[in-house]
């Protein structure tokens, strides 16, 4: 078995603390929302990486409409539907210790590492309920759930994959048919800027725009974040924040997954980002809008134009978001969600 040099906690948190930290979006969530889990990710540096099919849709519609150049250097497609998201995860984990080996034997497969299963899914607390039967031992029944062929096969991507992301042929088809709907709706492709010519003077459109702002003067900490798409337009004054989300509910349903993902502060986010980033150009006459452009679960694709009236008051939730950020930053109390750390809840 691998094993892995636990490090001090103490030297860790110093080290975190040794330089300014900025906060992305999903980092500023998970510190209001669940201070523990983020000491955990980001100070001790155990973070878990997510591997659900969910979370690739996204990306992979967004790159197939903004960036149609170089698809096979950033994704591989596998000849199998991929696996579970359990057994994603255990196999990426089983891959770790390979890609540790100081001279990994290319011929080792996904059951070569029994330990690393066992392991794994215990950290992850799946399958445990299987015990020792006359049917076989319980261990034997775990590893048997993940070495199948969907795995085997993946496992073998993962030795292949060369820094690429892999999905499967299901998945391309899917997002392949939602990157066309975008592509063939005019007022999308308007939105988006596909047509127009990005020469700085006129128009500005960025696609993966990798915006970020280190910490002011008196502030504790920076932001940052990739915008999916933003389009200046100059003769409008306005500028375009364009984000994409899919969602396995209905249109209609978004406004919830809105308040449950707090998408309200990533807009927010985004905004002072942009903002900081057109700094030059922007005066009182430029007007910034926001949208999220959303395919629910019947493939219904909808721009979401935040008000800004909303935005206002995102903006305001911002602020409260960040003195509770502070708290936690300054107190360094990792224990409860900022309400409950002061005692402020009750029934």
């Amino acid at each position: 078995m691998i094993s892995t040099k636990e490090l001090d906690p103490n030297l860790l948190e110093a080290e975190f603390y040794d330089k300014p930290f900025n906060f992305s979006y999903s980092s500023l969530n998970k510190l209001i929302t669940s201070p523990g889990i983020f000491y955990t990710e980001y100070i001790l540096k155990k973070r878990e990486v997510q591997y659900g099919k969910h979370l690739l849709e996204g990306t992979i519609i967004h790159y197939l409409v903004l960036e149609n150049q170089g698809f096979d250097e950033k994704f591989i497609v596998s000849s199998e539907t991929l696996p579970s998201e359990t057994n994603m995860i255990v196999a990426n984990y089983c891959f770790d210790a390979y890609a540790a080996m100081k001279d990994p034997d290319e011929t080792l497969e996904l059951c070569d590492f029994e330990p690393q299963i066992l392991e794994c899914l215990k950290s992850i607390d799946k399958h445990q309920s299987l015990k020792d039967t006359k049917d076989g031992l319980g261990d034997d029944k775990r590893v048997n759930k993940i070495v199948e062929p969907k795995t085997e096969e993946y496992f073998k991507f993962l030795k292949n994959k060369q820094g690429r992301t892999i999905i499967d042929s299901a998945m391309l088809d899917k997002c392949t048919r939602r990157g066309e709907v975008v592509t063939e709706n005019v007022k999308m492709r308007e939105l988006l800027g596909l047509d127009l010519i990005s020469d700085g003077v006129k128009y500005g459109v960025y696609n993966e725009l990798y915006v970020e702002v280190p910490a002011k003067e008196g502030s504790l900490f920076g932001f940052k974040g990739f915008i999916d798409n933003l389009v200046v337009d100059v003769a409008k004054k306005t500028v375009y924040i364009n984000d994409f989300k899919t969602t396995g509910k209905t249109l209609t349903k978004f406004d919830e997954s809105v308040d449950f993902w707090n998408y309200w502060m990533q807009a927010a986010v985004y905004k002072q980002l942009v903002k900081d980033y057109l700094k030059a150009v922007l005066t009182d006459e430029w007007t910034i809008e926001f949208r999220f452009i959303v395919f629910d679960k019947y493939d219904q694709l909808y721009a979401f134009e935040v008000t800004e009236e909303t935005m206002d008051k995102w903006e305001t939730q911002l602020q409260a978001a960040i003195k509770e950020a502070s708290y936690h930053y300054e107190s360094r109390d990792f224990t409860l969600p900022y309400d409950f750390a002061k005692g402020n809840v009750k029934l």
